[in-house]
């Protein structure tokens, strides 16, 4: 089996089913995205590895269900730890290695093609597997560009950019991907029905707070309920203020929203 996926013990309203750590090789493997701190979890991604010490351990991003067991896998396995430049709280205690946008990394499945795709976070980047079996060329291990299940994941400030986001989905679409891998909800089997449905919702979204916004100027915390109404869950308020935040700075960015005395106003109302 070229693709292994081991799934954390960390549900939450964030995480949803909790966070997927991924294999790929199995003589030559890599690890993608260790996941959290949890003995249970860094000891099946050992069990899965069957022996064989991984050429690399992979982060898509910095985020901690993403990366907290990286330093232990390495001390279990001597594997360099990698992730790309630019997190606003680096691990360089743990990164051992920079990854590049465009690096071929080599595995005996094949070659996992780094792509740069800030948005969920300033350093995030996917892997485009090519030239490994026919079932997983062009499959995308897309770390949280994407939730399985869903039709957005998180983006906002101060790590978040939508604008950022918004042309990552762009390349990616020039890239053709098959099945896309979340970290997040099962895998999606249609790559690129997902980027049109991801940039459609995120199309309806910032039209729903220029609505909103017509209604008269507002602060982020009160555009919640306009934008969202009541039936938001509670816990995930917190997420939909910072999505605002994210989608009036990409319409500040193009010049449509300004801000004055913590509330946002519409330029073109």
């Amino acid at each position: 089996m070229m693709l292994q996926t081991i799934l954390a013990p960390n549900a939450s309203p964030m995480t949803l089913d909790g966070t997927r750590t991924f294999i790929v090789g199995r003589e030559r493997p890599v690890v993608i995205d260790p996941g959290p701190d949890d003995p249970s979890h860094l000891d099946a991604i050992v069990a899965a590895l069957n022996g064989h010490a991984p050429i690399a351990i992979l982060l898509t991003h910095g985020h901690t269900d993403h990366s907290a067991s990286a330093g232990l896998l390495f001390a279990r396995t001597g594997a360099p730890v990698r992730m790309a430049r630019g997190a606003l709280v680096p691990l360089q205690e743990v990164v051992t290695e920079w990854i590049e946008d465009g690096e071929r990394i080599e595995t005996d499945a094949g070659a996992l093609l780094a792509v740069a795709t800030p948005g969920h976070a300033p350093e995030h980047v996917c892997f485009l597997w090519t030239d490994g079996p026919a079932e997983h060329e062009g499959a995308l291990i897309a770390g949280d560009m994407f939730m399985g299940g869903a039709v957005t994941t998180l983006v906002a400030p101060p790590e978040g950019s939508l604008t950022d986001y918004l042309a990552s989905l762009d390349r990616l679409e020039a890239l053709r991907p098959g099945a896309i891998h979340p970290a997040h909800g099962p895998a999606i089997a249609d790559g690129m029905e997902a980027i049109r449905r991801y940039r459609a919702h995120r199309a309806e979204r910032i039209e729903q707070v220029v609505r909103a916004l017509r209604q008269g100027p507002a602060a982020p915390g009160e555009l919640i309920d306009r934008v969202y109404g009541a039936e938001l869950h509670p816990g995930l308020r917190g997420a939909a203020e910072g999505s605002l935040r994210a989608i009036l700075s990409h319409l500040a960015g193009a010049g449509r929203v300004r801000a004055s005395g913590g509330r946002h106003h519409l330029t073109d109302s």
